[in-house]
């Protein structure tokens, strides 16, 4: 019991971790970077639109492929559903970490919606859905293909923000959208899943 405790941990603070460095310390920097160079500037004012899905792309493509490298390196071979799902608690633990503590610091709880809160919940749902694929990929022996499905299936998401920008589409419409999206995922996922559903 204490050592599955134990892996549990260790699996929830790799999930921490692996937003942390995928997104924190590599893609948002870079970004960062990115944005103060005038030619890019100039790009993206011309084309917001594709600079918008690009960058959405970006970082389906840093999540996952940290989440695939974290999997990898740093995870034993495991069967039991609970291992991606806890991962994925851990990488959206981090998110909402990053996304709320700065506004809650600065403005304090009252300023988080109850449509925040669904967003978030949403988003959870998502990351454990894509750990659990990525999981899958090596339980297959298929875990370059599930990786790009992963990467496909983020981007998708991602991109639904400046594309429902970019033609007037409500907040409450988008998170519609949102949640759609995350139940094809979670069809997708229980279509190709051969974990056991085991804590």
């Amino acid at each position: 019991m204490v050592m599955k405790t134990l892996r549990y941990l260790y699996l929830f603070v790799l999930g921490l971790l692996s937003f942390l460095v995928s997104q924190i310390l590599t893609r948002i920097p870079l970004l960062g970077i990115l944005t103060k160079n005038p030619k890019f500037i100039i790009f993206q004012i011309n084309n917001a639109l594709l600079v918008g899905c690009l960058i959405a792309v970006s970082a389906g493509v840093f999540e996952e492929v940290f989440r695939f490298l974290f999997r990898r390196f740093l995870v034993r071979e495991g069967v039991k559903i609970s291992e991606p799902i806890i991962f994925g608690l851990g990488h959206s633990l981090m998110e909402i970490i990053y996304i709320f503590i700065p506004v809650i610091l600065s403005s304090g709880l009252s300023v988080i919606s109850s449509l925040g809160i669904i967003e978030r919940i949403i988003a959870t749902l998502i990351h454990i859905e894509l750990s659990i694929i990525i999981w899958n990929g090596f339980l297959e022996n298929k875990k370059y293909l599930y990786l790009l499905l992963a990467v496909l299936l983020h981007s998708i998401c991602d991109i639904l923000i400046p594309v429902a920008m970019s033609v007037g589409i409500g907040s409450y419409a988008l998170e519609m959208l949102f949640f759609a999206v995350t139940v094809i995922i979670g069809v997708i996922t229980l279509r190709i899943n051969r974990m056991e559903w085991k804590l």
